[in-house]
């Protein structure tokens, strides 16, 4: 059976950030709402190795991907860096969202009305909109962005592709690499993943279905917002090789196409179903996708009294928010991060998508501490 070594990660997320990850999930949740969107800016640390004309076609989530590529690439090689030749045969998979930034500008002077009476308004929307369509910013919207840049800044050319399946995207960058890598000459994998519940595309969708409250988002079931995360897996024969030290070992990954909108308890218990029996019977701890669209979390939890004889239960989207296609790998992380689960146990990271099914990942934390747990520790 395949497996699949985490040895880093990066996380911007809300007010969850990599250095401080441990210390923020000690802290009550609810300390952290105030998290109003900011200008996304390139780490310093890789400013100098993007190239001019290069920056030219950046975008915000090809920025934020970056910036959690480089963390997650940073604590992997710590203990033991990755040679050029294994540079050259990793692979990279990424999530994306589709860059609708004209669209965006239209809509939002159709709905100032402000910008209709006032000259001043209208000639800058007008000088926007002709930014937004200039021809050098085409690139900015192909899908493969993102995958261009982090394969040319970390020198990784073993191949990938991005993946689009909603909220289950994430876990299923994880899921590919699973099965991928073992087939294939490579030896590790960068994984990006990138989500924004403030862009007027997904906003629209949620504010429809009667999930958020655009105007007042403390009323909002969702509670959204933006970020990305990435992760770095090694095969086990590196892992043996090099003697590296793990954050934690992939044993399943799989998932089960749907085409309604939630998953339904009956979803979930045929999912744990194909779970291997010692699984089930190891008192995982099991992090639950739940967004705070209701009923979501109860199917969960329901399929799992049927389906397991003992569990532990985590919910980190009160740390963390919703951001989409980020969800199930934010998930994992701080459950990485997370000092109240012990080296050893196994946990089960649930996903979801909607029209897309829903997917589980089974991992062991290892031993090894993630660098902020050894910093709160001391």
């Amino acid at each position: 059976m395949p497996s699949l070594f985490i040895t880093g990660y990066g996380i911007e997320q809300a007010t969850l950030k990599t250095d401080d990850l441990v210390q923020r999930l000690m802290e009550c949740a609810y300390d952290s709402l105030d998290d109003k969107p900011q200008e996304v800016k390139l780490s310093a640390a890789i400013a100098p190795y993007i190239a001019r004309e290069d920056r030219a076609m950046l975008t915000s989530q090809t920025i934020c991907c970056l910036n959690v590529g480089f963390s997650a690439m940073k604590m992997a090689e710590k203990i033991v860096g990755f040679t050029l030749a294994e540079k050259e045969a990793m692979c990279v998979y990424t999530t994306y969202e589709t860059v609708r930034d004209f669209h965006e500008v239209v809509w939002q002077f159709k709905t100032s009305s402000e910008q209709y009476t006032e000259r001043a308004f209208l000639l800058k929307s007008l000088g926007v909109m002709a930014n937004a369509v200039h021809p050098l910013r085409l690139f900015r919207k192909l899908p493969t962005n993102g995958l261009y840049h982090l394969s040319k800044l970390f020198g990784l050319r073993g191949g990938g592709y991005p993946l689009r399946k909603m909220s289950l995207g994430g876990l299923s960058l994880l899921e590919e690499a699973f099965y991928n890598l073992p087939c294939s000459g490579s030896s590790g994998a960068l994984i990006s993943a990138f989500g924004d519940m403030s862009k007027a595309d997904n906003a629209q969708v949620f504010r429809k279905m009667g999930l958020i409250d655009v105007r007042n988002a403390s009323r909002s079931n969702v509670q959204g917002t933006g970020g990305a995360v990435s992760l770095i897996v090694e095969t086990p024969e590196r892992i043996s090789r090099q003697e590296a030290q793990p954050l934690a070992e992939v044993l399943q990954a799989f998932s089960r196409f749907s085409t309604s909108m939630f998953a339904t308890r009956q979803d979930w218990i045929e999912a744990y179903g194909l779970l291997e029996p010692w699984v089930r019977e190891s008192h995982p701890v099991v992090v639950l996708y739940d967004n705070g669209a209701p009923g979501i979390g109860d199917a969960e939890v329901q399929a799992l009294e049927s389906s397991l004889i003992s569990f532990e239960i985590r919910r980190y989207k009160p740390w963390s928010k919703y951001a989409v296609a980020t969800s199930g790998l934010v998930d994992l992380v701080c459950a990485l991060a997370d000092p109240t689960i012990e080296p050893g146990r196994v946990v089960i990271i649930h996903g979801e998508g909607a029209s897309m099914g829903l997917g589980l990942i089974v991992l062991r934390k290892s031993g090894r501490s993630s660098p902020q747990s050894e910093r709160t520790q001391s």
